[in-house]
């Protein structure tokens, strides 16, 4: 099923830009970023983890494509006419989550590895100014030190981190044959309203609200001195939307706070009891972004520290 959403609107605004996976968490953000800047936009996203209700301020501003990724590669054969033009695509989508890889590796494979695939055959066919991929600081696996560079040799410990990275490698093939502008995303963390908040694979914060409003402990796994380094939304955002100015035609960077915060530290700003679990494998124990290129070349840095972002995150879900 295709929703074509104010074609004529679509038709008198100069640039085009196509984000897949529009739907979701991150990729609604960035849809209602682009928009401010009054961009046309064609979302590509099957929903099957995007919510329709995250583009409601945006639904009327954009040329809906509702079907898989994979089953986009049906466009390949004969490009649309509403496709053609398009200077840049933002590539978001995918089955996230450690655990739902492990537990379904063959269907996350095909919607993480294949899906890009498709999603860089459709870039290269429009001949678009640029691909932007969000890759996952999962890539990097276990380091012997922090912080994490780009130019360190990714070591992935999980099925979807081994399927971001190959991502990256299918980016970088294509970037290298067929000449396609390359700007690759590792994301670290990225939290904040819209999160993912049904079914069986949801971000540490989510689940914590939820055993919050249910007045449950917090679950930590393990220690709780393993550290993460978490990025609010709107900076995610900001290093994306800049992503379209990248001079190099491949290249590679970190967006992450630039600190790192241990499990157990992050639960003291809900403050609410916690409960410690058995520790989960093929899971990196600590994490910090080094984020200094992205400083130097894109002008960006986080403006939201952590303690004012799990502020906003509680003040949007009623906390």
């Amino acid at each position: 099923m295709k929703d074509y959403t104010n074609i004529e609107i679509l038709e008198e605004i100069m640039s085009k830009i196509i984000v897949i996976g529009g739907a979701g968490f991150i990729g609604s953000h960035l849809v209602d970023a682009l928009l401010d800047l009054k961009h046309q936009l064609i979302v590509i996203d099957d929903f099957s983890t995007g919510k329709k209700e995250n583009l409601r301020k945006s639904s009327s501003r954009i040329l809906l494509i509702r079907e898989p990724i994979l089953l986009t590669s049906g466009l390949l054969n004969k490009i649309p006419l509403t496709l053609k033009g398009a200077d840049c695509i933002y590539h978001l989508a995918a089955l996230p989550r450690i655990e739902r890889s492990i537990d379904d590796p063959l269907g996350t494979h095909r919607a993480n590895v294949e899906g890009t695939l498709v999603a860089l055959e459709l870039a290269r066919k429009l001949g678009v100014k640029r691909f932007i991929y969000t890759s996952s600081s999962s890539v990097y696996g276990i380091q012997k030190r922090l912080p994490l560079k780009e130019s360190f040799i990714p070591n992935p410990q999980n099925p979807y981190a081994y399927q971001k990275l190959m991502g990256e490698y299918y980016c970088q093939l294509y970037s290298q044959i067929y000449n396609l502008p390359v700007t690759i995303f590792r994301l670290f963390n990225v939290y904040g309203p819209r999160m993912i908040s049904k079914g069986s694979y949801k971000l540490v914060f989510i689940k914590w609200l939820e055993q919050k409003k249910k007045n449950i402990p917090l679950s930590i796994y393990g220690s709780g001195e393993q550290t993460r380094d978490f990025t609010y939304i709107s900076d995610a955002i900001d290093g994306l939307m800049r992503g379209r100015a990248v001079k190099e035609h491949f290249d590679i960077f970190n967006l992450g706070g630039g600190s790192q915060i241990s499990i157990e530290n992050l639960a003291k700003f809900f403050n609410h009891p916690t409960i410690y679990l058995p520790e989960r494998l093929h899971e990196e124990k600590f994490k910090e972004a080094d984020i200094s290129k992205a400083k130097r070349i894109l002008a960006w840095k986080p403006s939201i520290s952590i303690s004012e972002g799990v502020g906003k995150f509680m003040d949007y879900y009623g906390i």
